[in-house]
């Protein structure tokens, strides 16, 4: 039979290899998005379909967290084939054709697998800019954010609400920063991606600007609190087995 000093220990150790293997699973949590705030001053850790980079606040607009923001335009001698784009997404034609956003012509995307859990969010902030609002409706130009093939539509020319008061040099309008988030029903490798596209022509630049990409984790806090749990209760049914039976006479 152990001592209950001996239990003890095996309940500290208990709590030592608990809380570790939180904090471990954490941190690659947190790494599941490379690059999430394009604080490496590039789009490193992502695939690029056109022209795509990052910027500072010197173009008129300040990141929402850090100093870079990724800049994403619709016109430019490296912007791709608007086929070239949806193929590197993992989109189909019938996914863009159905954001009702308007036929594309050229434009970039950048993507990313990240491996997460069920129940995970990403979480991303964005601002959508137009030089196509003094053009007609026709010219659409239109940006969106893709997870495994599904398409979901951030702004476009002919949908959005812009601020046409002072607008970044050599636009019409910017839609201010907003923030979007999507919870994965399954865990496991998933892409997502960002992408903005010209329609109807291939000038008239627009441009998406995506900062902030994450995926939440628990607090310490949180993770502190789940591992003395788990710890008492290894604890209670060590102890329990370690219990000395009483004997009844007969």
């Amino acid at each position: 039979m152990r001592s209950p000093m001996a239990i003890e220990t095996r309940s500290f150790q208990f709590a030592v290899i608990a809380l570790g293997a939180m904090l471990f699973a954490t941190s690659l949590s947190k790494a599941a998005v490379i690059n999430g705030g394009f604080e490496s001053g590039s789009l490193s850790g992502w695939t690029v379909m056109g022209q795509g980079h990052v910027e500072t606040g010197v173009v008129g607009i300040t990141p929402t967290e850090g100093t870079y923001q990724a800049y994403l335009e619709t016109t430019g001698n490296f912007t791709a084939l608007a086929p070239a784009v949806v193929a590197s997404l993992g989109l189909s034609g019938p996914a863009i054709f159905g954001l009702g956003a308007g036929s594309p012509t050229n434009g970039t995307g950048i993507s990313q697998v990240v491996t997460v859990t069920a129940g995970d969010t990403v979480s991303f902030d964005w601002n959508f800019m137009t030089d196509e609002l003094d053009e007609t409706a026709t010219y659409n130009d239109f940006a969106f954010y893709s997870i495994d093939g599904a398409a979901f539509l951030l702004a476009s020319r002919n949908s959005s609400t812009f601020n046409t008061v002072s607008p970044p040099a050599g636009f019409d309008g910017q839609t201010g920063w907003g923030s979007e988030s999507f919870t994965f029903s399954t865990g496991g490798a998933h892409t997502i991606g960002f992408g903005v596209f010209n329609v109807g022509d291939s000038g008239h630049n627009s441009v998406l600007l995506v900062d902030a990409v994450s995926i939440p984790v628990p607090e310490t806090s949180t993770l502190i609190m789940s591992a003395v749990a788990i710890v008492l209760f290894v604890w209670g049914g060590a102890a329990r087995r370690q219990a000395p039976r009483r004997q009844t006479r007969v």
